[in-house]
């Protein structure tokens, strides 16, 4: 049995994507990499909302410190989408329609169609996805008093998106010394970012709003029928 993360993408953006990849597929000799530049930084920008909103659940019970921690979680999302609008058409308009082909036709492989709705798709190792649920059972049992070890499960799960949505589609693109550089930095930024939060997160929430996070991202997880 294999498992899967899926992340829904906005129909309408999807088929922008899919009109650009026949495009591009089909020799066009009109540029695309301006527009599939934002197409692709509008997708980004839907999957880091759906993920990082797991940094906006909060104790049930609100006090002047989640208000703060809930603003704070706010500010990281909105750093994160600032970075993916700045970098990801700057980054993408720098190569023309021959490079681009292999890239969208690798991006095309992983979305996936399930109930009638569009995802972005990538493999989860079944190990972590046990250990997601295992902590969900710990903490219904009251058997977890340090949600620090929760969290870092969840840097982990983030991580891999990390790898499976950014760093392994750039390697496609074969980018020049110098803005792979840049790119790596603002990637390592801002996952740094993210990473920091949600270790902060392990000091501030208690077990339910705990089993809500770890929640949050099973919801991701589906089993392959494939």
């Amino acid at each position: 049995m294999s498992y899967s993360i899926l992340l829904k993408i906005n129909e309408v953006t999807h088929g922008q994507f899919e009109t650009i990849r026949q495009q591009l597929n089909s020799g066009t000799q009109e540029s695309q990499s301006r527009i599939l530049g934002e197409v692709l930084s509008e997708i980004a920008c839907d999957i880091v909302e759906q993920v990082f909103s797991v940094l906006l659940i909060q104790n049930r019970q609100p006090t002047y410190l989640t208000q703060k921690s809930a603003a704070e979680s706010e500010k990281v999302i909105q750093q994160i989408i600032g970075a993916v609008r700045k970098y990801m058409p700057w980054s993408i308009a720098l190569f023309g329609n021959e490079r681009l082909c292999s890239f969208v036709n690798y991006f095309s492989d992983m979305i996936k169609y399930h109930d009638e709705q569009v995802y972005v798709s990538y493999p989860i190792d079944r190990n972590l996805v046990q250990q997601a649920h295992a902590l969900v059972n710990k903490l219904k049992n009251n058997e977890i008093q340090d949600m620090v070890d929760v969290f870092q499960t969840l840097i982990e799960i983030v991580d891999l998106g990390v790898t499976s949505l950014i760093r392994e589609p750039k390697k496609c693109l074969n980018f020049n010394t110098v803005v792979d550089k840049t790119l790596n930095g603002v990637i390592n930024m801002t996952a740094h970012l993210s990473y920091k939060r949600l270790e902060k997160m392990g000091n501030q929430v208690d077990s339910n709003a705990a089993t809500d996070c770890v929640n949050h991202f099973l919801a991701f997880m589906h089993v392959d029928t494939e």
